[in-house]
């Protein structure tokens, strides 16, 4: 019997990945004419090109107490404990409806510990979180010595995210103090970097824009060099059918970030599912990346 088990509500971690990593998958729904399709089972192709018309956009709904529920049940045949990691709880009451859930499965599952906790972030963020905690489950550690490596990991965290419009991020609400930016965007054509992690309140913060795909990415990678020098690093970059640029960035990155006293140990590349599109549309490059330091090698040992 394992000891502990992962799993997110957030589709940022692929299928392949999550099954590789052992990480269990609560997917959202996608309500698009007026269906709800599970979101691994949408047609990503009508996805598309219904996002891209920008009428009747597709929406997402949480996974309910019941099936958060529903997972904790089946998961509890084979494990001790479950630890629960959610997208920032300012995006969606997946948190609040999955501590619901907790609370009923201590009268239906006594025998299982199940934990909840709020990454404050999204995207390649939350999945870099997940990935680390699904190596510590790996390895045997317990669930207070999961938790105590998630909760070091989280407010060394950074999420950076390019889209080709902001659009898509305001009509759902999850804009924050970038909502100028729509406006200004609308009359001035750029490319604007966002910030989603613990140090944002995991809320979206404007940090920087500029004209052209290149010159935002290469301001993604100056932040990356700022803050992660003279560190080792784990990264993870995520795309929207943007794969030619989640190589430029990749390349960009490795040249510029590797050095004597930076190393980036790890590089996770990932496209978004329909999930991270409904918020983000079609040329999201999502970098995210964290440093390791003394406490997490020895957590991690």
């Amino acid at each position: 019997m394992r000891k502990v088990v992962i799993t997110t509500n957030s589709a940022s971690i692929s299928t392949e990945e999550a099954a590789k990593h052992d990480v269990t998958i609560i997917p959202f729904h996608i309500i698009m004419n007026g269906e709800d399709y599970l979101d691994p089972e949408i047609d990503m192709e009508k996805f598309y090109t219904r996002l891209s018309e920008k009428k009747r956009l597709p929406t997402t709904s949480t996974p309910t107490v019941e099936e958060f529920l529903q997972t904790f049940t089946e998961l509890s045949q084979n494990a001790e404990t479950i630890l629960h990691i959610s997208m920032t709880k300012a995006f969606t009451v997946a948190y609040k409806l999955a501590l619901q859930a907790k609370e009923e499965a201590k009268e239906k599952l006594p025998k299982t510990t199940i934990e909840v906790i709020d990454s404050c972030t999204v995207a390649g963020g939350l999945a870099l979180i997940c990935l680390e905690a699904a190596k510590a489950a790996r390895q045997g550690k317990s669930l207070s010595e999961i938790i105590e490596l998630v909760n070091h990991i989280i407010p060394r965290t950074t999420e950076l995210s390019a889209r080709d419009t902001l659009f898509y991020l305001d009509k759902i609400g999850r804009i924050f103090e970038a909502k100028s930016w729509v406006k200004a965007e609308s009359k001035t054509r750029f490319r604007a970097i966002v910030e989603i992690d613990a140090s944002t309140g995991g809320v979206t913060k404007p940090i920087a824009r500029a004209k052209t795909r290149t010159q935002i990415m290469q301001k993604m990678v100056d932040i990356a060099k700022e803050r992660a020098v003279d560190k080792t690093v784990h990264a993870a970059i995520l795309h929207t059918r943007a794969p030619d640029q989640a190589e430029q960035l990749k390349k960009m990155l490795l040249s510029q970030l590797q050095g004597e006293k930076t190393i980036c140990e790890e590089l996770h590349i990932g496209q978004g599912s329909a999930t991270v599109a409904v918020a983000n549309g079609k040329g999201l490059i999502d970098l995210s990346f964290y440093s390791v330091d003394e406490k997490a090698m020895s957590l991690r040992r």
